[in-house]
C-alpha cells in the first residue's frame, strides 16, 4: 500500500508534475465506470479491458513522477489492485474466456466479488489522495470513497 505524507500538503507546494498527474487520475477515474457503475449492468470482458485500460494509465503517470514520490507508490499500489483484479480471470486470452459458459457472465459472484474488491481498494488509495491533498471528487466516483474521506 502506497504511503502518503500524513495530514496533507499545501496545494501551492505540489511540484507541476504532480498536480497534472493529479488531474489527469481523477479525469481518468471519473470516467472509469467500472469503479461505480452498477454491476449487474456490466459486462466482465468490458471489465477486464476497462481495468486493463485503468492499469496502463496508472502505470504511465507513475512513471512520470520521482521514485521516491508518495504519489507515484500510491499510483503503482492502485496499479496493483488492478492486476489483482485481473489475475482473477482465467488464462491468458482472458477476453475470449469471458462469458457465460465460464461464470463470469455479469450476474456471477465471482465477477462482483473482483468487482468489488477493486472499487473498495481503489477507494482506499483515492480517499488517501483526498485525505492528503484536499481533493475533490464528484459523484458518481465519490460512491467508492471510505465512509470517513
Amino acid at each position: 500500500m502506497g504511503k502518503l505524507p500524513p495530514g496533507g500538503v499545501s496545494w501551492e507546494t505540489v511540484p507541476d508534475v504532480e498536480r497534472a498527474v493529479l488531474s489527469r487520475l481523477i479525469l481518468m477515474l471519473e470516467n472509469s465506470r467500472v469503479l461505480y457503475d452498477p454491476s449487474e449492468v456490466e459486462r466482465p470482458d468490458r471489465c477486464v479491458e476497462s481495468v486493463q485500460h485503468l492499469r496502463q494509465f496508472l502505470m504511465e503517470q507513475a512513471g512520470l513522477l520521482r521514485l521516491d514520490s508518495p504519489l507515484q507508490r500510491t499510483l503503482r499500489s492502485m496499479a496493483a489492485s488492478c492486476r489483482a483484479f485481473l489475475n482473477q480471470f482465467p488464462g491468458p486470452q482472458r477476453r475470449a474466456a469471458l462469458g457465460p459458459m465460464s461464470g463470469w457472465d455479469s450476474n456471477s459472484w465471482a465477477l462482483n466479488q473482483a468487482l468489488g474488491q477493486l472499487r473498495g481498494q481503489i477507494g482506499i488509495y483515492l480517499g488517501q489522495l483526498v485525505s492528503v491533498y484536499g481533493l475533490s471528487i464528484t459523484q458518481p466516483l465519490a460512491r467508492i470513497l471510505p465512509p470517513d474521506s
